[in-house]
């Protein structure tokens, strides 16, 4: 092939689906707590985390598509990166969330402790089938979660931002059932 001969026409090609439109980011009601935090960075990317955070609060629990797109674009990132972040840590959601979410600690003092039991009664109770679902209800949110720091008091749960410790059966029941 000569490098310098004009490249030819390509025949019969799919047209690209379309890149994800970011939304308008930070939208008005965000724009100074979005400032704010960018302050507190030496870099944009350093505010990545806490950007997602409001983005997610936002979003109603979880990072849209558009959202995420509308982050990157913001905090002038690519759209990969601020995937991979979103994807990485256990606390974002990239898919709706229900109403209350209801993290189960699976670490290892936790584990040995009575996790598996307050996992299944959790899923069982908001009505998944594994974790990562939300229940038919809307409801609940179930998710594995890495260590929350209570190893001591095992089991641990993390409910709606509250974390709760030496948690049975049938104070989950109860905690669960105390929302709406």
């Amino acid at each position: 092939m000569n490098p310098r001969a004009p490249a030819a026409e390509p025949k019969d090609v799919a047209p690209r689906a379309p890149a994800v439109v970011p939304a308008s980011f930070p939208p008005a009601e965000l724009k100074a707590t979005c400032e704010k935090i960018l302050a507190r960075y030496p870099t944009k990317m350093a505010a990545l985390l806490p950007i997602l955070h409001e983005a997610q609060a936002f979003g109603g629990g979880w990072v849209s598509p558009e959202l995420e797109a509308g982050v990157a674009a913001y905090l002038d990132l690519s759209p990969a990166h601020v995937h991979g972040v979103l994807t990485f840590y256990s606390m974002y959601n990239t898919k709706p969330a229900g109403r209350h979410e209801l993290w189960v600690c699976r670490t290892l003092s936790c584990w040995r402790r009575g996790a598996p039991e307050l996992r299944a009664k959790a899923l069982d109770k908001a009505g998944c089938t594994r974790t990562g679902e939300v229940g038919e209800d809307g409801r609940f949110l179930v998710k594995d979660m890495e260590c929350l720091g209570l190893c001591e008091q095992a089991p641990a749960i993390w409910l709606d931002g509250v974390a709760h410790a030496n948690v049975t059966t049938e104070g989950l029941e109860q905690l669960m059932d105390g929302c709406e």
